[in-house]
């Protein structure tokens, strides 16, 4: 039976593979202590072989990214400004018009009519 903080072989029962881990902090201390001698053995290579052999490395270092779809409202909303020079020249009914329109714009969207 399963108890808190058990392990299922290498593998604990939310977390990664131990081996994957100790794997990954192997290669990254490897090219770590080795910079420059990775370095000069990159660039003695040809466009294709340096980005393939970088391309290995990396995928053992960084991890790996996952693509994420996000859905976008595509409703337009209009807006329509008017300039004025002075507040004292806006009359309230042209206040609560605004308002008014504001606020039956934001039921519609509310309710996707």
């Amino acid at each position: 039976m399963f108890k808190k903080g058990n392990t299922y072989g290498s593998k604990t029962k939310r977390g990664k593979n131990k081996n994957t881990s100790e794997i990954r902090q192997l290669f990254t201390d490897i090219i770590s202590k080795n910079i420059d001698e990775a370095e000069r053995r990159l660039s003695e290579l040809d466009n294709v072989l340096f980005f393939r052999a970088y391309g290995m490395m990396l995928k053992h270092v960084l991890p790996q990214q996952k693509q994420i779809e996000m859905e976008v409202d595509k409703e337009e909303i209009h807006y329509q400004i008017e300039i004025i020079d002075r507040i004292d020249q806006v009359t309230n009914k042209q206040t609560e018009d605004v308002l008014d329109s504001l606020a039956e714009a934001e039921i519609k969207k509310k309710h996707n009519v």
